[in-house]
């Protein structure tokens, strides 16, 4: 066969063919596994947002120049994974579960303002307290829709999720994770209080010998757990016992201090102080990009429409009136409402081939309603909503067009189409026709 065909079966009258419901438990792998998606998708998002005009949150966390830059990148990255689903998920009728996951702009500017209070060397370029406060006034709603189909292949053994990921590149993650564990385990170790109103942190820094010693004895002595998120995130959970962080410290002191500003006292006093038992400290990594296995296929559609790629976006409104005034809830949410139908209405009006609308499709083809519903349903607020002077409020509300396309191709006559010899032809693929 010809390389880059994707075999979608000779001209079949009607593709859509009944999925096997899943079961209960399907159902719950299937919602982890497009949560973490979606959480991947947040992330990148996240990163991309601008806090001045040459820097974004990503390249600001990327800096050599900021202090401390890995524990702030992992503490952006471990709250924006917490981040909780956004209503139910989405089963479709073809085995599909989507996951919505958000993040408000003023959380996010509340836990930058937070990374920065807590380590003041974090500023830097452009970047303070104030430019971040700045940018939030800016920055939209971010939404996330994840997706996992039940159709989709998992390799024998492997991590949930990790099913395209090379043994080397689970290894490599694997050691990132342990790796960063115990940087974040010291760096924890270093806030432990000290005598005389002094910080770990100074004894640490007091030679180089000391640092690497102290880190080598860690990361022998730590307990570490790693396990692999269904988001392709290794996550290393690394312990240490108090008692076992004062006997190192004690040695060590023994060992390589020379000065007389430390004493051994000192440490048993530290723990005292500290009123735990442990340190934890938590170590994130993902797989190399080059350790991903690719398809085999590429999946090409010739006549998908324009719109199958955009996004569509209206204004709902909730007007207000003298005889009812509901609480400023249900205002949003009726604005929201009607928003899902203005929705409704401009899908019906979109074409899918030769001047077939979809609500002219829809109508051939009922069974394809509780989808279409299903699908409305996961239509979003972009913004804060308006609150009008007259009482009335406006809510801007998106919705993705891809999985609306995806839900009347399965109706429609596919037809398998061989790519053509000549390079500088356009690509050919799979060809839909309405039925």
């Amino acid at each position: 066969m010809v390389a880059g065909v994707l075999l979608l079966g000779a001209t079949l009258t009607s593709a859509a063919q009944v999925a096997v419901a899943p079961t209960p438990e399907q159902h719950k792998t299937l919602q982890r596994v497009a949560a973490a998606r979606a959480r991947t998708q947040l992330l990148d998002r996240l990163r991309a947002l601008p806090i001045t005009e040459n820097v974004t949150i990503g390249t600001w966390l990327s800096r050599e120049d900021v202090s401390q830059r890995v524990d702030l990148e992992r503490k952006l990255r471990l709250w924006a994974r917490t981040r909780p689903r956004q209503g139910k998920s989405r089963l479709y009728s073809d085995a599909v579960c989507e996951v919505d996951l958000r993040i408000n702009p003023l959380e996010l500017r509340d836990q930058l303002l937070g990374l920065v209070e807590a380590d003041p060397g974090a500023a830097g370029r452009g970047v303070d307290a104030a430019s971040i406060k700045t940018a939030a006034r800016r920055w939209p709603v971010l939404w996330a829709t994840g997706r996992a189909g039940l159709s989709e292949s998992t390799r024998s053994g492997q991590y949930l999720g990790w099913e395209d990921v090379t043994r080397e590149g689970i290894h490599l993650a694997r050691s990132a994770a342990v790796a960063d564990a115990s940087h974040a385990l010291l760096t924890e170790a270093g806030r432990l209080r000290l005598p005389r109103a002094r910080r770990l942190q100074e004894f640490l820094d007091a030679s180089e010998a000391i640092r690497a010693t102290i880190k080598a004895e860690v990361e022998r002595t730590a307990e570490v757990r790693v396990t692999f998120e269904p988001d392709q995130i290794a996550v290393a959970d690394a312990r240490i016992s108090m008692r076992d962080l004062l006997r190192i410290l004690q040695r060590v002191h023994q060992e390589h201090y020379e000065g007389q500003d430390f004493q051994v006292a000192d440490f048993r006093e530290m723990t005292l102080l500290a009123g735990r038992k442990e340190l934890a400290g938590t170590g994130l990594a993902t797989p190399p990009r080059q350790m991903l296995l690719g398809t085999r296929y590429e999946t090409i559609e010739q006549d998908a429409p324009r719109w199958a790629n955009q996004m569509l976006r209206v204004a709902g409104r909730y007007e207000a009136n003298d005889a009812e005034s509901p609480e400023k809830a249900a205002k949003i949410e009726a604005a929201r409402l009607d928003g899902v139908d203005k929705l409704r209405q401009k899908i019906e009006k979109l074409v899918i081939q030769r001047n077939v609308t979809v609500a002219e499709f829809i109508g051939y083809h009922q069974g394809l309603k509780p989808d279409i519903a299903l699908f409305l349903g996961g239509a979003r607020p972009t913004g804060s909503p308006a609150e009008l002077t007259d009482g009335s409020v406006e809510l801007d509300v998106e919705l993705p067009l891809q999985r609306l396309w995806e839900i009347v191709r399965r109706e429609m006559k596919l037809v398998e189409m061989e790519p053509q010899n000549n390079p500088a032809a356009p690509p050919a693929g799979a060809k839909s026709t309405p039925d």
